[in-house]
Parts: structure tokens; C-alpha cells; sequence
């Protein structure tokens, strides 16, 4: 079961494209998309037809397989500042590898990360060590590693003023982690020029940057975030998109910072990294994703739903906004000033009423995160855009 599903727990039964359905035959359009995977849509043909295909010939080997070779070389073929990949399962652990690499590199300790950002639910990243007067509210989770709050360092998105007061107060940082696009509370995009200055304070100070596109992977181009912004992490984190719904994610980074992980001095284990199924599943999906080049397409269909959300407003006046690249994007009540950082998301938020609209639009028949956050694909049409939009018009006169 979820965490989180509004009103109650939807039990799915089949996807196809860009609907899903309930045990009970319920239609809904489809925007949670997996939590982002579904970049293709809900059992794209290409992928399910190149996994069952290869179902005959094995699951897991202990061993090297051709695929992986294949996908190592499509990989770093797409996004030219990778020379060397890791494979595994989930962009949780892949990140904790990135974290590993870099303490290993420098021999230093700390890790900067952002507030309203996230990189797995696992202790050493899942914390947020603030200047709270509990101790108690630095852990995220009842269970947590109490030592873990220890080696983070929190900063605020798109502050290089502060961001650079902390690099020089500390002086054991080992490495630097961020999502491009902070995804996970809102969807607000980089400050002009922010990525670049914050690339220059790492390289200034020897701190390894580390790129989370666990979301923004192969979702907004080809190149994914990076590529839209022309600024490269010395480590990269790929997982959802990658794979089409397969468990798969992928580490890229320098030959010199991986040669360690490829003798096992820096250790990467794992019993189902590179299993067949997940990496023919994204193989066949970086392969579509490189025929098809659907981005365009669905950045244009996506801005089209933001624009007619955004000129809805609630009987009592409150504004509807969709916050986002259009491949992406998030809901949210309040102003049409987009925040830039966690503190200005939630002072401009209506939880409870944007929690009320989601499962209006549910009902009638249009699924989201349970937090608002809406994925684009390939498969979404004009006619489901103008259903959201209407079904979306709808659940705003009935809240």
C-alpha cells in the first residue's frame, strides 16, 4: 500500500497508454504515471515486447550480459560528460553510492544538501538538520540512525550568498547533492545563473558535485536536465524515466571516479543490479526515447494543460497554478508568483485545498500524486488535455 492515496487506496488492474484502470473498471486519466517513469506511457509496445522476448533466454546470471554492455554504451553515447556507468535498482541506493565515491575521493566527510530536496529514504541522506529547537524534528522518520543527522549540511535552493557562507565556514565537504529542477516539494526551477556559480564553488573548493536526476533524467530531453541547462555534476544519478516502470538506475561519473568501484575498493554490490529484464527494459527505452525524440511534444501538450489550470480560480477566489517545464509540473493554490525555495513554497501553499482538488479530479476521473505533481508522456493527447482541463474546471466548482 502507499503512503499517501486520496480519497482511498486506488487497486490497479491494467495501464495502457496514458490511462489506468481500478479493480472496479474505473477509467482514470493517468498523470501519476508511476511517480515518473512512464515517460512512453503505460506498457509502451517497444519495451514490453523486447523484455518478453528475452525472458526466454534468462533472468540473472551472476555475470556480466550483453545487454548491460549494450545499455553502457547507448548511455554514454546520449550524454557526452559520462565515460563510465553503474547499474542498480533504485535511485535511493545509487545516490548513497555517489556519496560514497565522493567521501572516498576527497577523504572528507560532510555532505551538502537542499532543503525541500530528496535522495532516497535510507538514513545518511533522509535528514534534515536544521536549527530546530528539538532535536528530535532533525530525523525525518521514527527509527532513524541518530549519527546520521551528523554528516549532513542543509542549504537553502537558489542562494549561492548563503551556499557560500557554508563552504567556507566548513572545511570537511566532501560532496555537494541537488536535484537540477527541486522536484519534490513544488517544481521550481533553477535562478538564472545558480547552477553555474554553484558548480564553480565546488570546483573551487575540491567538492565533488552530485546531479540527482532520478526525475529529470530523459524527461526533459534526451540529456535530461543537465542538457537544459548546460551545467554537469561530476556524478549523475538516473533512475524512472530510464527504465519505463522496470526496476533500474544508473550511476554515471569519470573513469578516474569509478576505477575504484570497478576493482571493489569503493564497494557497489547488489544481487539484481543488471538484471536482464531491467536493463533490456532500458535499453529499449533509451532506444525509443532516441528514435522518437518525443520531448518536444510532450513539453508542448504539458504547457497546454498548465495554461488552462491556471486560469481557474475557486468560488472564494483562490488561484489555481501549475508550476513546471511543462514535462513536469506542480499544482498548487496561492499566488501566480512562483516560489524560488522550500520556505516560499509553503508560505504561498493551500495544502487543504489542493488536497480537496485532487480528489475531485480523481473522481471524475483524472489521477495525480496524491501531493500534486503531474507527469507528461509521450502517450498523453490533446483530447486528454481538454478532458484534465474540463474534469479540472469541474472539481473547482466543487470544492
Amino acid at each position: 500500500m502507499r503512503l499517501i492515496s486520496e480519497p482511498c487506496p486506488l487497486t490497479i488492474t491494467r495501464g495502457e497508454g496514458s490511462h489506468i484502470w481500478d479493480v472496479d473498471n474505473n477509467q482514470y486519466l493517468d498523470f501519476a504515471m508511476g511517480m515518473g517513469p512512464h515517460i512512453l506511457g503505460h506498457s509502451p509496445k517497444a519495451v514490453i515486447s523486447a523484455v518478453r522476448q528475452a525472458l526466454d533466454e534468462g533472468q540473472l546470471f551472476a555475470g556480466q550480459n550483453l545487454y548491460e554492455v549494450e545499455l553502457a554504451e547507448l548511455f554514454v553515447s546520449l550524454l557526452p560528460w559520462i565515460e563510465q556507468i553503474r547499474i542498480g535498482l533504485s535511485g535511493t541506493e545509487m545516490n548513497l553510492l555517489a556519496v560514497r565515491i565522493a567521501r572516498a575521493h576527497t577523504g572528507k566527510q560532510k555532505i551538502i544538501r537542499f532543503a525541500g530536496h530528496y535522495h532516497g529514504w535510507l538514513d545518511p541522506l533522509f535528514v534534515n538538520p536544521s536549527s530546530a529547537d528539538s532535536a528530535d524534528e532533525n530525523y525525518l522518520t521514527a527509527g532513524q540512525s541518530k549519527a546520521a543527522v551528523n554528516d549532513i549540511i542543509l542549504a537553502q535552493w537558489n542562494d549561492i550568498d548563503s551556499l557560500r557562507k557554508l563552504v567556507n565556514h566548513e572545511n570537511d565537504i566532501a560532496a555537494m547533492i541537488m536535484e537540477p529542477i527541486m522536484c519534490n516539494t513544488g517544481c521550481i526551477e533553477p535562478s538564472a545563473g545558480y547552477l553555474e556559480s554553484v558548480k564553480n564553488l565546488c570546483k573551487s573548493h575540491g567538492i565533488i558535485l552530485i546531479i540527482d536526476e532520478v526525475i529529470t533524467g530523459f524527461r526533459l530531453g534526451i540529456e535530461g536536465a543537465q542538457g537544459r541547462y548546460k551545467i554537469h555534476g561530476d556524478i549523475s544519478v538516473y533512475a524512472k524515466a530510464i527504465g519505463a516502470g522496470f526496476p533500474i538506475a544508473i550511476l554515471g561519473s569519470s573513469i578516474s571516479l569509478l576505477r575504484e568501484v570497478g576493482t571493489g575498493k569503493i564497494n557497489h554490490s547488489g544481487t539484481y543490479n543488471a538484471g536482464v529484464s531491467s536493463t533490456v527494459a532500458a535499453l529499449a527505452t533509451l532506444t525509443e526515447l532516441k528514435r522518437t525524440d518525443p520531448f518536444e511534444k510532450i513539453q508542448s501538450t504539458g504547457l497546454n494543460l498548465m495554461g488552462q489550470l491556471s486560469e481557474l480560480k475557486t468560488r472564494d477566489g483562490k488561484q489555481l497554478n501549475a508550476d513546471g517545464t511543462g514535462h513536469l509540473f506542480q499544482l498548487r493554490f496561492g499566488t501566480k508568483t512562483k516560489p524560488t525555495n522550500l520556505a516560499e513554497y509553503r508560505e504561498n501553499s493551500d495544502g487543504e485545498t489542493l488536497k480537496k482538488f485532487i480528489s475531485v479530479w480523481q473522481k471524475l476521473g483524472v489521477r495525480t500524486t496524491s501531493r500534486g505533481m503531474c507527469f507528461l508522456s509521450a502517450a498523453h493527447t490533446q483530447t486528454d488535455i481538454d478532458f484534465a482541463a474540463e474534469k479540472a474546471a469541474a472539481a473547482i466548482s466543487e470544492i
